[in-house]
C-alpha cells in the first residue's frame, strides 16, 4: 500500500490526543475496536470539478514529533478581489505503527454513534468555533450517524478570504457510559463556548495545520 507522500514539515503547535484503547467493552454491547491513530489525512475537492488537494499530518512514531503539509487552499478568483470557492472535505485515518499501515478510517466510520470531528483553529469559522470574523474558511457538517447528529469524516468547506492562520481539527471518542452513549446533540456548539472540558470523551488525535486561502 502507498500511503500519502509527506510535504516539508512546517512550524507547528500541534496537539496529539491518546489514542483509544485496542478494545473497551460497553454495556450495550458496542465495542470500540481500533488502533493508535497516528495520521490524518484532509482532501479537498473543489465543488464543479478540480484535482483534489491531500494534505498530511502525523506523527507515524508516535513520539509527539508531528509532521505536517501546509494547506494552500485556491480560492475561485481570477483578478484582484476574493470570490469564493467550496471545497468538498473527506478524511482518511492511519495507523502507521502498524507494517504495512493500517487505514483506521473504516473503524471510526462503524462506529459513528461514538466519534465526532471538531474544526477549530484561528482561521476557521464552525460550530465548534461559532462567529469568527477573522476566518478565511467556514467549516460545515454533511454526514450524520444513525440519530442525525454529525460525524465530520466528510464536509463543506467554504474560502471567505484570502490570509493564513490555524485550523485544527479534532476526533473525539465519545464513549458509552453506564449503557449510555455520551454523544449528544449541540457538543460543537459545547466546545464553541467552553473548550473540549466542557463536553464527554477524549481525543483520539488532535492535529494542526498551518492553512493559507490564497
Amino acid at each position: 500500500m502507498t500511503f500519502p507522500r509527506l510535504l516539508a514539515p512546517l512550524t507547528l503547535l500541534a496537539l496529539f490526543g491518546t489514542a483509544c484503547s485496542d478494545v473497551e467493552e460497553h454495556d450495550d454491547g458496542h465495542d470500540h475496536n481500533h488502533g493508535q491513530i497516528t495520521t490524518l489525512v484532509l482532501k479537498f475537492t473543489p465543488e464543479g470539478g478540480g484535482d483534489t488537494l491531500s494534505f498530511t499530518w502525523a506523527d507515524p512514531e508516535a513520539d509527539g514529533s508531528p509532521i505536517a503539509d501546509d494547506i494552500l487552499l485556491p480560492d475561485a478568483s481570477d483578478h484582484d478581489d476574493h470570490d469564493a470557492q467550496v471545497y468538498t472535505v473527506d478524511i482518511e485515518l492511519w495507523n502507521e505503527l502498524e507494517d504495512p499501515a493500517e487505514e483506521v478510517t473504516p473503524d471510526v466510520s462503524g462506529l459513528p454513534d461514538e466519534h465526532q470531528f471538531f474544526y477549530t483553529g484561528s482561521a476557521v469559522e464552525s460550530p465548534a468555533t461559532g462567529a469568527n470574523d477573522a476566518a478565511l474558511i467556514i467549516q460545515e457538517y454533511t454526514d450524520e450517524d444513525p440519530d442525525g447528529l454529525p460525524i465530520g469524516l466528510n464536509g463543506r468547506f467554504e474560502t471567505l478570504a484570502w490570509g493564513s492562520g490555524e485550523l485544527v481539527v479534532s476526533l473525539r471518542h465519545l464513549a458509552y457510559e453506564d449503557g449510555e452513549p455520551t454523544k449528544r446533540e449541540g457538543l460543537a456548539e459545547s466546545v464553541a463556548e467552553g473548550g473540549f472540558a466542557s463536553i464527554p470523551g477524549d481525543n483520539d488525535i488532535q492535529a494542526t495545520f498551518n492553512i493559507e486561502v490564497e
